[in-house]
């Protein structure tokens, strides 16, 4: 190979971020870094078990990566959405955007960047695909849910753009996505190709309306999600692999000047329609200039590179538009000191995590977002000292469970593992019990189960709702109900608070 396809090879090596193969360097992760001189890679959960794990492996890999593999610092990316605690044990894991969007604090959404670019910067990871910026505006989209700040475009952009001040004045690359807006689909794009069959004045008037801001605000990076935008690109192909939505759009219209990543291209929005390979020409043909190529293997990965490498030696793909991407990509590395003279690694200090302030800045926004629904009121569980009460939850709600032990010591616990063993519990209860059924979901729950649970909730003496989940599925309830938006553990504990007066 000669001098000029080494070049080559290695500056489109700079615009892919591999998955992780696993939570140490193993042989093939090294592949990724050792010959195919990747400038990313990205941990998913399979990388994540606790900070000091995931440390020890990012700093093996800048390492190797420095060592014996292109020269440069890694961009290390991870979703941490809800705080590096969300994937990652031993760091503080924050309410939702919902919730957040539910207290609709600024300085408190600051916090939470802020606090996640210490922890995240501390194990490592240095770019982080978050925030979620989309507009849920539908009450049935299956995908984003509470991931979203919520439906009010306003304070969408208002959150997110704290959030990614938070990350960026700290040190960590924020990510504003889905654009060009994931809110207000049916289709779930891990499973088939959304489509977004809205006016341009309504996108823009509506779904962009975050992404300006964020751009205004100066995000460094923006992910282009996989639904189509007949609006903008009659032939419907996913935005992320689209020149007129990625290029046109974002780059020219808006005026972008940051990375554009391209969301996961193993999701079936994309590989329905083509191959990885195929995709990965596509996406850099349309303008993007980091590819997220979640690859199954080292092979795959390999094979994907090369596509893109052939590409240009076919004069598929202008050299032009890899010498665009490799010069943001290096542009961006400079700023945030991953360059070879500017980096210096992390020593591991157990003090970074969990710190006091960090922990109550959860518990703050838990508690702004706290919201009694159907004449719920706090403390209800000691009006009557007397009252024999069952507690239904799901598995995942243990620190809510003890939290309500504390005060009502004899409460009978029951665990579910699915909503039609909590209709089952609930057909099962004794006459004059009073019951606490507790339920965390992120997606939409089916109009029939709720009609079915509403049923069942009416036979027994007294019952009360926890719903560590959307508003959606609540709104019309008529039980009393906590909705908590999500399962992190500061809502959990507000959650028990609420209900002791603790």
């Amino acid at each position: 190979m000669n001098k000029q396809d080494m070049q080559l090879r290695d500056k489109v090596a700079q615009m892919f971020a591999f998955s992780v193969f696993g939570a140490s360097l193993n042989e093939d992760t090294r592949f990724l870094l050792t010959e195919l001189k990747a400038g990313g890679l990205f941990l998913g959960t399979a990388s994540l078990q606790n900070t000091k794990q995931v440390h020890s492996l990012t700093s093996e890999l800048q390492d190797l990566s420095m060592t014996e593999g292109s020269g440069i610092p890694l961009f290390i990316s991870a979703d941490f959405v809800a705080g590096a605690g969300c994937k990652v044990q031993g760091a503080v894991h924050f309410p939702k955007n919902r919730a957040i969007g539910a207290a609709a604090d600024e300085s408190l959404a600051y916090e939470t960047g802020r606090i996640t670019a210490m922890e995240s910067l501390a194990i490592g990871v240095n770019f982080n695909y978050s925030p979620v910026v989309d507009v849920n505006n539908n009450p049935k989209n299956p995908v984003i849910g509470t991931h979203s700040f919520g439906a009010d475009k306003q304070l969408v952009s208002r959150l997110g753009n704290a959030v990614i001040r938070g990350y960026q004045e700290h040190g960590m690359i924020a990510t504003a996505k889905h654009f060009p807006g994931h809110g207000d689909t049916h289709v779930d794009s891990h499973e088939d190709l959304p489509v977004l069959s809205f006016t341009k004045e309504r996108l823009e008037s509506m779904e962009w309306m975050p992404f300006r801001s964020a751009i205004s605000q100066g995000a460094d990076a923006i992910m282009v999600g996989h639904m189509a935008v007949p609006a903008i690109d009659p032939s419907l192909m996913p935005a992320s692999l689209s020149y007129e939505i990625t290029t046109g759009l974002l780059r020219k219209s808006m005026q972008f000047q940051g990375l554009i990543v391209t969301d996961g291209l193993s999701m079936k929005g994309i590989t329905n329609q083509f191959s990885m390979e195929e995709a990965c020409i596509r996406a850099v043909l349309a303008g993007a200039d980091i590819l997220l190529a979640t690859a199954e293997d080292v092979r795959q990965a390999a094979s994907m590179l090369e596509a893109v490498v052939e590409a240009v030696r076919q004069g598929r793909i202008p050299l032009e538009r890899i010498e665009e991407s490799y010069g943001r990509i290096m542009r961006m590395k400079q700023k945030y000191r991953l360059t070879a003279p500017l980096y210096r690694p992390s020593v591991y200090e157990e003090k970074v995590f969990k710190q006091r302030e960090s922990e109550e800045t959860a518990l703050k926004l838990a508690r702004l977002a706290a919201t009694p629904i159907g004449g719920m009121r706090a403390g209800v569980l000691l009006e009557q000292s007397d009252i024999a009460w069952t507690l239904i939850r799901d598995r995942q709600l243990g620190v809510f469970a003890e939290g309500v032990q504390r005060r009502l010591p004899k409460i009978e616990d029951r665990l579910i593992d699915s909503f039609e063993e909590a209709l089952n519990q609930l057909r099962n209860i004794q006459p004059g019990r009073h019951i606490i059924f507790a339920i965390c979901h992120h997606k939409p729950m089916a109009d029939d189960w709720i009609a079915l649970f509403q049923n069942e909730m009416k036979r027994v003496s007294r019952g009360i709702w926890i719903h560590f989940g959307s508003e959606y599925d609540v709104r019309d309830i008529g039980i009393p109900c906590l909705l908590m938006y999500d399962r992190a553990p500061a809502l959990q504990q507000t959650a028990a608070r609420y209900l002791t007066q603790e």
